[in-house]
Parts: C-alpha cells; sequence; structure tokens
C-alpha cells in the first residue's frame, strides 16, 4: 500500500477509535472523589501478580487509591473501575507486557473498557472468562498474543461497541470456527479481525448481516473464499469497509451498491475481476477512499471522472482497468474542485494523453499513472500541482520535451519519468525550486543535461538514476555538492572525464553504485578507496579505470554484488575476502590485466553464486575450496590455469554455466560432472584435455527434453559471456539465461560420441571439433531437435552421415569437414539452406548433392533425370581434360590460348563448373599435404 493510502487509512481509524471510546466515558466531574472500591484493588493487584512487566510500566499499583494508577480509571461517582488501558505504549516488545491474565479480572464487574493491544500474553489461549464482563463497551485485544479459538461464549458481551480481535504482530494468532457469537452483539460499531483465519469462511457474512448498528468492518487477511453475491445486507450504516489482502475470486457483489454511506472501501490484494460498477460511488456522497489495488478488475471506471471528485485517494494500480484517460477532443479528469490527495493508477491499459486540467488538484500529493499506455507529452500545466510530492511517469509512450514549469514544485520529494520517449535538454531551470527533491529518476530516455560546471542545486538528494541520458562528457561537477546521496546510476551517460578527486566524499553513504559503459579514466582507488560500509552493489564495468582492486571492497559487509569488469586494473586478486560478508552473491572481474593466483579467502564467500574471472593473466592451480562453493556460473575462461581440471559436482551441485576455455588445464574430464542435473552451459575448449567424453553427460537433465527449466532462479541480470557459436565469437548477456551449450573443441579427446549425448534435447550449440574423436555420429543426432550450431569437424569420424540430421529445422550452421565420412549426403528442405560444400569438405567418400559427384548406382537414373545431357561424371572427366589442356597451352600460343580458355569457360556452363570444382580440389590436397 502507498504511504499516502496508508496514513490515510489510518487516520481514519483513529477517528474511529475517537468517536468510539468517548462513548459514555466522560462522567459528571461536580461529584467528590471517591477511592476504589477494595475488593477491585485487590482483583487488580493480583492480575498483576501473574504479569511479566519488563519496562515496569505499572510501578504505579502500589498505592492505596487504584483509580490513580497508570492505565486505571474509575467512575467519579461509585468508585467502580470502568477503564482498563494496558495497551503497549511505545509498539515495541521491549514494552510489552507478558505472562498470563489472572481471573481475578473477572471481579471487575463494572469494567467498560478494556485495551490489552501489541503485548505479548502468547503462552495463554483466548481468556473465556471476559464472558462474565457483561458491561464491556470496548474491548482491544489486537495483536495481545493469545491463541486458540473464540469461544460463543464471548456472546454474553451484549453491551460491545468496539471489538477489536486482529493481529498485526507475528505472535500466534486467534482463530475463529464460525461468527455465530456476533449476532447478540446489536450495539457493535466497530468489528476488526485483521489476520485472525476463518476456519470456516464460506458463511462468514450472515452474522455479520444482523449487525445494523455497524460502522467500521475490518476483514484484512482472513482467508475469505468469496464476496457472497445474492446477499442483502443490512448493515447499511457501514462507512469504512476493509475487506482486503483475502482469497476473494468472485466479482464484487450487487449487494455493495446498498452502502450508500460509505467513505472508505479497501479490496486489495485480492482476486476480484469483472467490471467494476462505479454505481458504488455514486451512490455515495460520502465517499472519500477507494483501494483496489492487485486484482484484476476491468472497465472504463476514468470515462466519467465527475464521481471521483470527492474522493481523497483513489488507488486503481495493477489491474485491467482500460480507456482514454484524456485527448484533445475529451478532457476526462475535469472537476470543479476535486479534494483528491493521491491518484495512482499505474499498472493498468489507460491511454490517451494527461489531462490539461491539473490546476483543479491543488490538494494532490501523489499522482503515479506509470506503467500504462499513456502518450504524447507532459503538460505544462503540473507545475501548478503545488502540493505535489510525488510524481511517477515512468514505463509509458511520453514523448517530447520536459516542461520546465516542473522545476516549481516545491514540495516534490520524487520525480520517476524513467522508460519514456521523452527527448530535449534538461537545464537549471527544470530544477529551479525543487528544494525537497530526494529521490530523481530519468533513465531509459534521450535526454541531455545541459548544467553549467558552477550550479548549486537547492536540494539533497537520496538516489539519483540517470543511465541512458547524455550527462557528459564532463563528469557533473554539481554532485559534489551532494551528501546524502545512497543511490547512483549514471551507466552508458557519455562521460570522457577523469574520476574527479572529490568523489569518494560524495559516496560516504552510497550503497547502489553503477558508473558502468562510460569512459572513466583514473585510479579505481578515487570511487572505492575508501570504507564504504553501506556498499551493496557497485558496477564500473566498460571504462578505463586503472589501479589495483582497492582492499576497502573486502571491508564492505553489506556487498552482495561486485562488477569491475572491462578495464586496465592489475595487480594481484585481493587476499582478505572475510567470512562477514556473507551477503556477497557476484564476483566479475573479468576483461582486465591482473595477474596471480586465485585466493583462498575468496572460499569464506559462503553465498558466491557467480564468479567471472575471464580474459586476464591468472595461472596457478584452482583452490579446491571453490568446489564447495554454491555456485551457479563460473566463467575463468582465457587465462593460464593449469592442472586438472576440478571435481565439479563432488560437493555443490548448483551449477549452471562453467567456462574453462583457452587455459592449459590437462588430463581427463573429471566424472563428478555428470551430478551437476542443473549444468546448461559447459565450455572446456582450447585446453589440453585428453581421454574420452564422459557417457554420463545424458546425467544434465535440466537439457533433457521434458525438463522443468525456470530461467528466473538464482543466475543475475548483467553478467555475460563470450560464446563460440556459429562460427563466431558474441558476448550473450540477457539471453545467456536461456542458453543452451556444449563445448569440448580444440582438446585431444578421443574414443566415440556417446549415445546419451543425444538425450539432451535443449542443446542450441555443441562443438566437439577439433579433437581425435573417432566412430560414426550417433544415427539419433536429429533427436537435438533445438540445435542451431553443430559443429564435428577435423576428428577422424567415419560412416555415413545420419539421415535424422535432416530433423535439424533450428539449425543454422553445420561443419562436418575434414573428417572420414561416406556416403549420400541427407537432404531436407532445411538442409538446402546449408547447402554449402565448404561444410563437408575433406570427406573424401561423400556424394550427392551438394557435389558433383554421383553416389554409386545411381548413374543410370541420373542420366535419365537429365534426358540425355552429359552426366557428373563425363563433366568430371572433362574438367580433368581442361586441366592437362590448360597446362599444354603454356608456350608460343598463350595469349591465344588463354583467350580462347576464357571464352569456353563464358560460353559452357558445365566446363566453367568442371574447372572450379577441379581447382577446389587442389587447394583442399595442397591444404591436406601441408
Amino acid at each position: 500500500m502507498a504511504p499516502y493510502i496508508y496514513t490515510s487509512f489510518v487516520s481514519t481509524l483513529f477517528f474511529a477509535l475517537f468517536v468510539i471510546q468517548t462513548l459514555e466515558f466522560s462522567h459528571s466531574k461536580t461529584f467528590t472523589n471517591v477511592s476504589c472500591i477494595v475488593a477491585e484493588r485487590e482483583a487488580l493487584l493480583k492480575f498483576k501478580q501473574d504479569l511479566i512487566d519488563p519496562s515496569r510500566r505499572l510501578w504505579s499499583w502500589t498505592s492505596k487509591d487504584c483509580c490513580e494508577w497508570e492505565g486505571v480509571e474509575c467512575n467519579k461517582k461509585t468508585g467502580h473501575v470502568t477503564k482498563l488501558d494496558l495497551r503497549n505504549p511505545c509498539g515495541g516488545i521491549e514494552c510489552s507486557l507478558g505472562g498470563k491474565t489472572h481471573l481475578a479480572l473477572n471481579e471487575l464487574k463494572h469494567l467498560k473498557y478494556l485495551d490489552l493491544s501489541f503485548n505479548n500474553f502468547s503462552t495463554q489461549k483466548f481468556p473465556e472468562s471476559l464472558a462474565s464482563l457483561q458491561k464491556l463497551e470496548y474491548l482491544n485485544l489486537s495483536s495481545a498474543g493469545f491463541y486458540g479459538q473464540i469461544s460463543n461464549e464471548v456472546s454474553n458481551l451484549s453491551s460491545l461497541q468496539y471489538l477489536d480481535v486482529s493481529n498485526l504482530w507475528y505472535w500466534p494468532s486467534i482463530t475463529i470456527e464460525n461468527l455465530r457469537w456476533l449476532s447478540t452483539f446489536s450495539n457493535l460499531k466497530y468489528l476488526s479481525m485483521s489476520y485472525v483465519p476463518l476456519l470456516n469462511p464460506k458463511d462468514w457474512l450472515s452474522p455479520i448481516n444482523m449487525l445494523s448498528s455497524l460502522e467500521f468492518l475490518i476483514l484484512r487477511g482472513c482467508d475469505l473464499e468469496d464476496a457472497l453475491g445474492s446477499f442483502s445486507v443490512n448493515f447499511t450504516s457501514l462507512r469504512f469497509l476493509d475487506m482486503s489482502h483475502n482469497s476473494m475470486n468472485s466479482s464484487i457483489p450487487p449487494w455493495f451498491q446498498n452502502l450508500t454511506k460509505l467513505e472508505h472501501l479497501d479490496l486489495s490484494g485480492n482476486d476480484l475481476q469483472g467490471i467494476f460498477p462505479t454505481v458504488i460511488l455514486a451512490n455515495s456522497r460520502s465517499f472519500r477512499h477507494l483501494d483496489v489495488f492487485n486484482n484484476r478488475l476491468e472497465g472504463e471506471i476514468l470515462k466519467n471522472m465527475s464521481i471521483l471528485c470527492n474522493l481523497q485517494v483513489l488507488s486503481l494500480r495493477w489491474n485491467k482497468f482500460s480507456g482514454r484517460i484524456s485527448d484533445s477532443k475529451d478532457s476526462a479528469l475535469i472537476c470543479g474542485q476535486s479534494n483528491l490527495k493521491t491518484i495512482d493508477v499505474s499498472g493498468n491499459n489507460f491511454s490517451g494523453q494527461l489531462p490539461n486540467q491539473f490546476g483543479n488538484f491543488k490538494d494532490l500529493e501523489f499522482l503515479d499513472f506509470s506503467s500504462n499506455l499513456i502518450s504524447g507529452s507532459i503538460p505544462a500545466i503540473v507545475g501548478q500541482l503545488s502540493s505535489l510530492r510525488k510524481l511517477c511517469l515512468f514505463s509509458n509512450k511520453l514523448s517530447g520535451y520536459l516542461p520546465e514549469s516542473i522545476g516549481q514544485l516545491f514540495n516534490l520529494e520524487e520525480m520517476d519519468i524513467r522508460n519514456n520517449q521523452l527527448e530535449g535538454v534538461v537545464s537549471e531551470l527544470h530544477f529551479a525550486n525543487l528544494t525537497s527533491l530526494t529521490m530523481l529518476y530519468f533513465y531509459l530516455n534521450e535526454l541531455e543535461l545541459n548544467i553549467s560546471a558552477s550550479w548549486v542545486p537547492s536540494f539533497q538528494l537520496q538516489k539519483i538514476s540517470m543511465s541512458g541520458c547524455k550527462v557528459g562528457p564532463r563528469f557533473p561537477n554539481w554532485l559534489r555538492t551532494q551528501r546524502n546521496i545512497s543511490v547512483l546510476y549514471m551507466s552508458n551517460a557519455s562521460i570522457s572525464d577523469e574520476v574527479p578527486h572529490w568523489l569518494p566524499n560524495v559516496l560516504s553513504n552510497i550503497e547502489h553504485l553503477d558508473l558502468s559503459g562510460n569512459m572513466l579514466t583514473g585510479n579505481i582507488s578515487r570511487i572505492i578507496g575508501k570504507k564504504i560500509p553501506l556498499l551493496k552493489s557497485v558496477s564500473l564495468s566498460r571504462n578505463n579505470l586503472s589501479g589495483s582492486i582497492p582492499n576497502s571492497l573486502c571491508m564492505s559487509d553489506e556487498l552482495d554484488f561486485l562488477d569491475i569488469s572491462k578495464n586496465q586494473l592489475s595487480g594481484r586478486l585481493p587476499q582478505c575476502w572475510r567470512k562477514s560478508q556473507t551477503n556477497l552473491e557476484l564476483i566479475s572481474l573479468g576483461d582486465n590485466k591482473l595477474n596471480g593466483h586465485v585466493p583462498y579467502s575468496l572460499c569464506h564467500l559462503e553465498r558466491l553464486g557467480v564468479l567471472g574471472l575471464h580474459e586476464n593473466d591468472l595461472s596457478g592451480v584452482l583452490p579446491k575450496c571453490l568446489l564447495k562453493l554454491d555456485l551457479v556460473a563460473l566463467d575463468l575462461s582465457n587465462n593460464q590455469f593449469s592442472g586438472r581440471i576440478p571435481s565439479f559436482g563432488r560437493h555443490s551441485q548448483s551449477f549452471e554455466i562453467i567456462d574453462l576455455k583457452r587455459n592449459y588445464f590437462t588430463g581427463d574430464i573429471p566424472l563428478q560432472l555428470c551430478h551437476l542435473d542443473n549444468l546448461r552451459y559447459l565450455s572446456l575448449a582450447h585446453n589440453n584435455l585428453s581421454g574420452g567424453i564422459p557417457h554420463c553427460f545424458n546425467n544434465f537433465s535440466l537439457m533433457w527434453a521434458n525438463s522443468n527449466f525456470t530461467p528466473y532462479r538464482r543466475f543475475p541480470l548483467g553478467f555475460a559471456i563470450m560464446v563460440d557459436m556459429k562460427g563466431a565469437s558474441r558476448e550473450f548477456t540477457t539471453s545467456l539465461r536461456y542458453l543452451f551449450s556444449i563445448d569440448l573443441s580444440s582438446n585431444a579427446l578421443d574414443g566415440q560420441i556417446p549415445k546419451g549425448l543425444t538425450w539432451l534435447a535443449q542443446l542450441e550449440n555443441l562443438n566437439l571439433s577439433h579433437n581425435k574423436l573417432i566412430g560414426e555420429i550417433p544415427a539419433n543426432i536429429g533427436n537435438l531437435r533445438k540445435l542451431e550450431s553443430l559443429d564435428l569437424s577435423y576428428n577422424k569420424f567415419s560412416g555415413g552421415i545420419p539421415p535424422s540430421i535432416s530433423n535439424l529445422d533450428s539449425l543454422g550452421r553445420l561443419d562436418l569437414s575434414f573428417n572420414k565420412l561416406s556416403g549420400r549426403v541427407p537432404s531436407s528442405n532445411h538442409l538446402t539452406t546449408l547447402d554449402d560444400q565448404f561444410f563437408y569438405r575433406g570427406n573424401d567418400g561423400l556424394c550427392g548433392a551438394p557435389f558433383l559427384k554421383v553416389c554409386p548406382g545411381e548413374e543410370h537414373n541420373d542420366k535419365e533425370g537429365r534426358g540425355g545431357h552429359n552426366t557428373i561424371k563425363d563433366e568430371s572427366n572433362e574438367g580433368n581434360s581442361i586441366v592437362v589442356w590448360l597446362y599444354s597451352g603454356f608456350g608460343p600460343g598463350f595469349i591465344v590460348a588463354i583467350l580462347g580458355f576464357y571464352c569456353i569457360l563464358l560460353l559452357k556452363p558445365s566446363w566453367r563448373i568442371s574447372y572450379f570444382q577441379a581447382v577446389d580440389r587442389i587447394i583442399v590436397e595442397l591444404s591436406i599435404l601441408g
């Protein structure tokens, strides 16, 4: 719930409390004060004996006159105790009373007011003895910690006007079997049972319907299943109704239309659907608060804004409402005078343009039109909303310039216009009087900041997000005046400058920092050289920062994300990682100039999920303790690591991505890899591995056809890997979470392809090239239907190409060259798009298309099919004779012969094809001999 909506909710509650608490508790002061009744004093002392009072709230319960005790009030005339208010005064557990409620409390027969709320009686069942206090008018047991069911004997409290048994803390909750005991409460005006589960919720409305005096009904989070559509209600005096956070999977029932005195309606957090009945609003002139957040309601509720003009709070966010808000022909938001303080219609399908009638909303504090389909420009009249504190217009289709009038909103605390199509220059005028501004979100627009170096802003920002805007080329000098920044996002901001010396002072309270994708130069210690105790995430990738990685990062116990890849950093990795850094989940240091070994202290980071050290000069043997980390992704590619590949999978089975390509690893592929059920990317290419491909690779169950793959697990956004695929190397970032790939190329692997490898039906890339693999290509290779790239080149495969390879409809690259394959090349509609001899070269035994070589036994059929034309064999012979003639033609008649030869090639297509085919064979044979 938005903070302003919640404030309105609380203020209404306090009003209800004031009304109810003042009922019949004020008595004439003309009577002489009378001391409390002795028996009632003794009862209170017995009650105190069973209480636990850590903060000594009841220290005054020692004097003779109990009417003077803290929390006790007496009738001025009779001396009887009428009020016992032991509500927790501070809201924290340190002030709460505990223990048990003594039965002596029943002696207070004249008690009208009892408040035990927000204490901790979690060792006691609901006190049934309270049913003897038949004069009670006010009973508040909210979050008191009682457990068990409410007894039907409570129905004896027929004088109750106020009843609150809600549970807003984390204590055990009471439960309610049914609500029949409510039927005797004919005077009840206030009923709250928030977060008290109803064990039989199907018939909840019938008992409540008998409470004709009810004005406040709060059933928040009571596990209600529906709103009981066909029902005629009697509690038409209801002013405040909160049925939020239940499980109501229905439409809004018609009986809501009978609540003509309703002022506050909260139905948020349900599964309500269908058209919202606006007649509910039209029937009550007193309507002030409507909240239907997070449902599936529909309709064009803003079409007739006149019925909303009396509202103070309107929250429609995250539904399916639609319709135009306003355009040049239709000004739907016209209200002569509006009391609205909150408009939140975010997360719907509203379209049209922002209205030009905002001048009528003088009291508006919260305006949120985000995540809709609103287009057009931001009207300049927005600058007249002098009370506005929060402006959210993000994720729409807004275009045009940002109006300078927005700089007049001196009460504005948050401006969020990200993810639109806004353009143009933003100058000091746009911030002229924004003295209250603390949060500014500009990113994902085409805005350009033109701020002078001498400008001193009138605000102190806490959160700044300008990623993707043109902030540079100079580093913004106005930032040096800011002292409260906790979030600074300026990635891809066209800054090409040296890091200023004053930046560490500005970042002393930083929690989230992103300056990636700029051209920042200078030593990285100018940014994170000092201890930053609150730092949670930092991204400085894709800059030109130099120096060594600061040890101050080891002092940041809150750090969970570190990406300083793609810079010019040098030196060794920090040795100071600590066990106290329990939040750190991602470290990306790739594409730098780091050297040395991987430190053992990295193993202290027990929650580390992603480790990227690629493209450095790191060397040595990997620490075995890394195997015990719960890693999801490990990229150590393009370094100088040596030794055997660690036994990944022996301890942790969480790996999804392992990239060890272009190192100096030796030995066999460890069988422990087969324990990695979640593995979907494995690259061991360009090492010195030997032995065979493990037969247990079929254990990679996440790659099976029927796997339940969920891409949004622990894998973080922003992490990238260079993937060799389709004959090229490209960077996978966002799409990396969907990639399935195995690359074992450029090693010395031998043996056959395990048949189980064809179980991995999710594979998109399979590269086994440049090894010593033998045997036949598996007959069911066609099971890998999602393959986009298959490279088996430069091995010793023999036999024919399996016909099932024609099933690979997604294939964009196929390379079977330089093996010992023979027989007909399979054909299919899709393979014809890959009909290139280049992918089959070096296999002399292959025949058929795309070769011109006829397969054995097909010469006669081919001759008949060509209708008497020269056969391929004849053309091949012609090609050989051409080559002989060409060499004999050198000599005195060279010029004439060469001109004649080119004329023949030009006029006879069969000679032309044969010639180039012969030349190609010569080149291939020379390359093999070489």
